[in-house]
């Protein structure tokens, strides 16, 4: 009883300690950044830190364009962008918690200049938005109390807030690339090099089973809806990372070429590398008709110019061949 005792206290000083009151102004449910809310549409620029002070993503807004520094400035990804800057907006105090920086770790809110630091600092600037904050552990059991200490001071808090900072560049592109209903393919058309086209069609009677023209004699498709997997791969195709042009290199060989023709007159074509490190792809729209002009235009200023890495799924869609297509036989 007397050990139990002992423990009960040492555990209620650790509890104390990590609950120590500091910082004048702070209190119980009250707004961790008073304001910050009517100036969001003042911030234009976001960073977010690591260990050893790396800066991990840079996000920089112009006009009404986010975009990610360390990805050439590709489009970021405005609802998680939306997400995370009302969460911070929205932060109430739930508790003041410890101010010694031995016991920050534990929170996850040390000093992110070490090399050991877990946690990540997030920083806005622009106009009267300007906040620096650290963002660390999740409290256990729930999502929405997270741990976090205003850069600069010493009293940690737990606010009633949940974030989702991803901690690599890739996590805030927008990873939307290109959204056309199977119900808009007429049909598409592989162009492998060396290799004669493969053609698929919708059904006359406008069914969604596309079949193979030109089906080798005494040869059937592995399975019906082999070829609607192909036409349908565009549905709602998503990035998984992208690069600029130059990650191509001089020469990087003829591309397998896919080319999908809608009912309306739009045409979407992609082009892939199969690179050492992963397969590349590039996307090139054009319209048949003058209703579909717009949307080829909006999709070639979107994707033009950028090296897109898609997920296993989707890549293998788009340099299918005759032997994917087909049954054994």
């Amino acid at each position: 009883l007397f050990r139990l005792l002992i423990a009960l206290a040492v555990m209620a000083g650790i509890v104390g300690l990590l609950s120590l009151q500091g910082g004048a102004g702070r209190s119980a449910n009250a707004v961790l950044f008073p304001g910050l809310k009517e100036s969001l549409n003042d911030v234009s620029r976001i960073e977010i830190t690591g260990a050893s002070g790396t800066t991990l993503v840079t996000l920089v807004r112009e006009a009404e364009q986010w975009t990610v520094a360390e990805r050439d400035n590709y489009p970021a990804d405005l609802g998680r962008i939306r997400q995370n800057l009302l969460a911070l907006a929205d932060a109430r105090i739930a508790e003041l918690k410890t101010s010694s920086p031995d016991l920050y770790p534990r929170l996850g809110v040390e000093d992110v200049a070490g090399e050991a630091a877990t946690g990540l600092e997030l920083a806005l600037a622009g106009g009267k938005a300007d906040v620096s904050v650290v963002i660390g552990l999740t409290q256990t059991g729930s999502a929405d109390l997270t741990y976090v200490r205003e850069s600069g001071q010493a009293t940690s808090l737990l606010v009633k807030a949940g974030f989702d900072l991803g901690r690599t560049a890739d996590a805030w592109i927008d990873k939307r690339l290109v959204s056309l209903p199977l119900e808009r393919i007429a049909s598409v058309t592989v162009t492998s090099p060396g290799q004669p086209p493969l053609t698929l069609v919708r059904p006359a009677d406008d069914g969604t089973e596309f079949t193979l023209q030109d089906l080798p004699p005494g040869r059937e498709l592995a399975y019906p809806g082999v070829g609607t997997a192909v036409a349908a791969v565009l549905t709602d195709l998503r990035l998984e990372a992208v690069d600029n042009r130059d990650v191509l290199g001089a020469d990087p060989g003829k591309p397998v070429v896919v080319r999908f023709e809608t009912v309306d007159g739009l045409i979407v074509e992609t082009s892939a590398w199969r690179l050492p490190e992963s397969t590349k792809f590039t996307f090139l729209a054009s319209a048949a008709t003058e209703e579909a002009r717009a949307e080829a235009d909006a999709l070639n200023a979107r994707l033009g110019g950028w090296v897109y890495t898609l997920r296993d799924f989707a890549a293998g869609q788009l340099t299918v061949r005759l032997q994917d297509l087909l049954g054994a036989g």
